[in-house]
């Protein structure tokens, strides 16, 4: 997936309904309520968080090639395609945001360590600059290490076998493989800059990175599956173990014993609007929230009814037809799985 395909793939699923800058937030992982809620009310979960570095003036300069190419109309309000990008077909991407909120860095950046430390020790070469300066995964690597006796040559040509066979087995394309494969570095071969490569293959910059983030999506989902023994490890603490932020859990865990919405605002010495995002996420991801503590079933239904008819989430829209609905419980109602309903 090019970045202009993954701003138009967001784009299509809020047309009309949020503004230009909508995806910007998502692509970046914004944790707020408005970023985490449209995450559940378009499915837009593979997006989240891919590029948390992305500068706006680049994500800018992309919005304009798109007006420039005809895909995006003139209005100030909200993003508005023309019918060649509704037309478009945008191929499915292995992107997986929601699920590894930007650990696959952490995955990768274990692997640069332990594939420089074999490529040295398989030379007889002890010593060497490490290409990783983050203290926490230098221990983390040299725990591992430990561990799988990476001194015995045996060891490193089973690493590099789960390497290419699971890289293999993740179906991506032998670009996507390359952009992964040549950022490595290795005895007397160094890792290449994301200029490097985005000029060796006639690409933009922000398309080679997210390429990087496609495949090692890609790439963690068949080692997750496979569990192959020794790329496995590499996996620890990966995985969110919760489909919930932390500040959201936190709020759930004083729910379930009891607290109201108010208290909890109290307790946590947050404003009641926070509070009400983090119910919001909850409504989103617990397929066994009970909203009926927050809007009674009538007016619920009333809701979801509403946003069909005029086939929108744009809450003041909704508000403007059913008065009687506090925005929150607008919100939540949206925000209830499809399969609750």
């Amino acid at each position: 997936m090019l970045f202009s395909e993954l701003i138009l793939a967001i784009m299509k699923a809020v047309n009309r309904q949020r503004t230009i800058s909508s995806p910007y937030h998502l692509i970046k992982g914004k944790k707020s309520g408005q970023t985490i809620q449209d995450i559940g009310y378009f499915s837009l979960y593979p997006y989240f968080g891919v590029l948390p570095k992305l500068d706006k003036k680049a994500y800018d300069q992309a919005v304009q090639r798109l007006f420039a190419e005809g895909c995006l109309l003139d209005n100030d309000q909200v993003v508005d395609l023309s019918p060649k990008a509704m037309d478009l077909d945008i191929a499915a991407s292995p992107l997986n945001g929601w699920k590894y909120r930007g650990n696959e860095n952490l995955f990768f950046s274990r692997l640069s360590l332990i594939v420089q430390t074999f490529s040295h020790i398989s030379q007889q070469e002890k010593t060497f600059d490490p290409i990783v300066i983050n203290e926490e995964v230098q221990s983390w690597v040299k725990k591992y290490l430990k561990q799988i006796d990476f001194r015995d040559l045996a060891v490193a040509q089973a690493f590099k076998k789960e390497l290419f066979t699971t890289l293999t087995d993740s179906g991506i394309s032998e670009t996507h493989k390359m952009i992964v494969t040549e950022r490595l570095t290795g005895l007397a071969l160094s890792g290449l800059t994301w200029q490097q490569i985005a000029d060796s293959k006639n690409l933009l910059l922000l398309d080679v990175q997210l390429m990087w983030v496609e495949a090692l999506h890609s790439w963690m989902g068949v080692i997750e599956q496979s569990k192959p023994p020794l790329l496995f490890g590499l996996m620890e603490g990966i995985i969110q173990q919760s489909s919930l932020t932390e500040t959201a859990q936190r709020t759930k865990k004083l729910f379930d014993k009891g607290f109201s919405l108010e208290q909890i605002a109290s307790l946590r010495q947050l404003k009641t609007s926070t509070i009400e995002d983090h119910f919001v996420e909850l409504a989103m991801n617990d397929p066994f929230f009970n909203y009926t503590a927050f809007v009674n079933p009538a007016l619920f239904e009333a809701i979801i009814a509403e946003s069909r008819s005029r086939k929108t989430k744009r809450l003041r829209e909704i508000k403007e037809h059913l008065p009687e609905a506090s925005y929150f419980q607008i919100r939540l109602a949206l925000a209830i799985r499809e399969e609750q309903r």
